[in-house]
């Protein structure tokens, strides 16, 4: 690409002579190949400029940074290079004038469930889509991992290219605190940004919840969206409308006054009913997925849905056939009659929430099972076994992704928490033996809630990502129980 197009509307200067053409974009320098763009970036455990020279080792033609570097390839030097980095790779993937629509949904809790319900009622509804997030990126049926909730500025920006290419019409992205803070996404303008709801979590980066708070609400700016769908009977989402009185603002909700809200909701093993007004068209849903949550999760879609002109009868459709999203309130296995649920719920409110819908829906006692991820906020282990020990009647202490913290002192924290509440609970820091143990317990009509790590596939113990996945352990251990009955 001719190098004043990858520039183009970028303040700069140069050291040295730009070259006609650049045939890459990388802030990596092991990707950098002949002809590239490489952008020293400076990482919180990194500093880019220390790879400059490597890049332009590996072929380099230009090296963007925020000072002077003495090197012997083309130095453009900007003020801010993170807004550098997304203006050029908008013009080198995206153009101008990108016919693909966007929507970014920013939130706590919620993201993933959004993202997988948006993409699934515009497949259905024969829109070309595509999904990134957590559960990595999937362009039609193609599926790509990612390590990243939002990759990183490079990286999303050639996975929106390639959608683009491939004729998507629609693109559902999470948008996470980190991506908006470290401003991953900018440059892009978004077709619609959904707020779900701002809830503890990640104050080890952030310190504290005004914080947190104020960078979700940053991403919300109409200059950088057509619409903005908002939760209404969130607090921080109110904080939004407030800010932003006389844009394309639309909410939605259960308890406040909303654009789009649903009354007369059932909650069940098998999914949700309820009545919903999408802008004043009333109309009957039922839905396979389970959870108060999920019918916020719908809301929200079905509101963008209608933005997009989808009809009532083809939402409906839709929702009727959108299964269970992996590892998000998903039941995975029936034992003696009682049923085990995957929840990634891994903070203070997605534990409460998650449990006061199984709660609702539980015939029998209500189990839990959970862990809290190592050098992450310790605030919140304490809290999290308070929230289990009041709604559950018996809690699994275990072992989550401990990272480099010692499981025990972790699960110290979550108990003494839990024991001011209740002494119903043991702690088992093995988590297939954890798991074990919480089967072994379940009579017909019991619930359990395996909750922490969802659909993850691994348990992060001193640097090392082990193999591990909750839902093939039950199964594993299901197995097991039934071989054993028949010998």
């Amino acid at each position: 690409m001719n190098s004043g197009e990858v520039f183009k509307g970028i303040n700069y200067k140069i050291i040295g002579a730009m070259p006609e053409n650049i045939s890459g974009v990388e802030d990596n320098p092991d990707n950098v190949r002949d002809g590239y763009c490489f952008f020293a970036v400076n990482g919180e455990k990194y500093n880019g400029e220390d790879f400059a020279a490597a890049a332009a080792e590996n072929g380099a033609d230009v090296v963007v940074s925020e000072r002077p570097l003495n090197l012997t390839c083309c130095n453009v030097i900007v003020g801010n290079i993170r807004e550098c980095m997304g203006a050029v790779c908008k013009n080198f993937y995206l153009g101008e004038n990108p016919k693909i629509k966007i929507t970014g949904v920013v939130g706590t809790n919620g993201k993933t469930s959004v993202c997988h319900i948006l993409y699934k009622i515009f497949s259905y509804a024969g829109k070309k889509s595509a999904y990134l997030g957590t559960l990595g990126g999937k362009i039609g049926e193609e599926e790509t991992q990612s390590e990243l909730t939002t990759p990183g500025t490079v990286e999303l920006y050639k996975f929106i290219g390639k959608a683009e290419k491939a004729g998507t019409e629609y693109l559902f992205m999470e948008l996470s605190a980190h991506a908006i803070c470290q401003k991953r996404d900018y440059g892009l303008f978004y077709e619609s940004l959904i707020f779900t709801n701002c809830t503890e979590d990640h104050l080890d980066y952030f310190k504290t919840m005004e914080e947190y708070a104020a960078v979700k609400k940053s991403a919300f700016d109409r200059r950088k969206c057509k619409y903005m769908i908002i939760n209404s009977d969130d607090a921080t989402g109110r904080e939004i409308l407030n800010d932003n009185e006389g844009a394309n603002v639309l909410t939605y909700g259960i308890y406040n006054p909303a654009d789009v809200f649903a009354i007369d909701i059932t909650e069940r093993t098998d999914g949700l009913g309820f009545i919903v007004n999408l802008f004043d068209i009333i109309y009957e849903m039922s839905s396979p997925l389970i959870g108060l949550c999920n019918v916020y999760n719908l809301l929200a879609s079905l509101c963008f849905g209608a933005l997009a002109g989808l009809k009532i009868h083809t939402l409906s459709g839709a929702v009727r056939k959108i299964g269970a999203i992996s590892g998000r309130a998903e039941r995975i296995a029936e034992l003696n009659n009682a049923d085990i649920f995957l929840d990634y719920a891994h903070t203070p409110d997605g534990l409460k929430t998650t449990l006061r819908s199984m709660r609702k829906i539980c015939r029998g006692k209500l189990y839990c099972l959970f862990g809290c991820g190592g050098n992450r906020e310790r605030e919140k282990r304490s809290i999290m076994g308070e929230i289990s020990g009041a709604i559950s009647d018996f809690t699994v202490i275990t072992s989550d992704n401990p990272r480099f913290e010692e499981p025990i002192e972790i699960i110290s924290e979550i108990e003494s928490g839990i024991k001011r509440i209740t002494g119903n609970y043991i702690t088992i820091a093995d988590r297939k033996e954890a798991i074990a143990y919480a089967l072994s317990m379940l009579k017909s009509g019991d619930l359990l809630v395996i909750a922490g790590k969802g659909a993850e596939n691994y348990q992060d113990i001193l640097g090392v990502k082990h193999p591990f996945s909750d839902k093939e352990e039950v199964a594993a251990q299901i197995r097991g129980m039934k071989e054993g009955d028949k010998s």
